[in-house]
């Protein structure tokens, strides 16, 4: 057993080009695959994509729209690139807000987050844009208690949208909800790839 422990010490130490045991390769190589997937667990970022529009928050004579997408890391959600631009509003722009949790409209949810307040968009135009980051907070600055578990879980649930609101509707005029954009675990992709070498060492032996 000491002489086992001591041979795959050894083989961690050197490096890959020094490797003739493909038993000491499996397990150098399988190493590095779990250190990549720390890393990637350690950095990983959730990607989401928003489409505003009046249909989502009753239609009718409601005008406008907007689209973009965020980014979340660790409690910071970010408007990614130039941000979410709106344009076409029936009437002046008065307030913008994120509003969870909640499901489709005619649900509502209470306001968490005031766009305005926080200085990521500015009102009183029938177009606009929302930009900036917004930090995730316990409780949010508005809205009554909502631990910061529930609100990461409720976002990654679709169940956060973004309201903007004008002088002729004031409960909203456009509407769009936060949807995480589906994409493979890194952790899956990563256990393929050891799957693959554990496959490729026992065909060459």
């Amino acid at each position: 057993m000491k002489k086992s422990l001591q041979r795959d010490i050894s083989c961690l130490l050197i490096t890959p080009f020094e490797i003739h045991d493909s038993g000491c390769f499996m397990k150098k190589a399988l190493t590095l695959l779990l250190t990549l997937a720390a890393v990637a667990v350690a950095s990983a970022q959730t990607q989401y994509t928003i489409s505003l529009d009046a249909a989502q928050d009753g239609g009718g004579a409601r005008t406008g729209s907007g689209s973009g997408t965020l980014t979340l890391n660790g409690n910071i959600l970010t408007f990614d690139g130039a941000g979410i631009p709106w344009s076409g509003l029936s009437a002046n722009s008065t307030a913008a807000h994120i509003h969870g949790p909640s499901g489709p409209f005619p649900a509502t949810g209470s306001v968490r987050y005031d766009l305005v307040a926080l200085g990521n968009t500015v009102v009183g135009g029938t177009s606009g844009t929302i930009s900036g980051s917004v930090t995730l907070t316990d409780p949010p600055p508005s809205g009554g208690a909502y631990s910061l578990a529930s609100q990461l879980a409720d976002l990654n649930n679709s169940l956060w949208y973004i309201n903007v609101h004008s002088s002729a509707f004031p409960g909203g005029e456009i509407r769009g909800v936060i949807v995480p954009v589906p994409e493979p675990s890194t952790l899956a992709l990563l256990g393929l790839g050891a799957a693959t070498l554990v496959w490729r060492l026992r065909r060459k032996n």
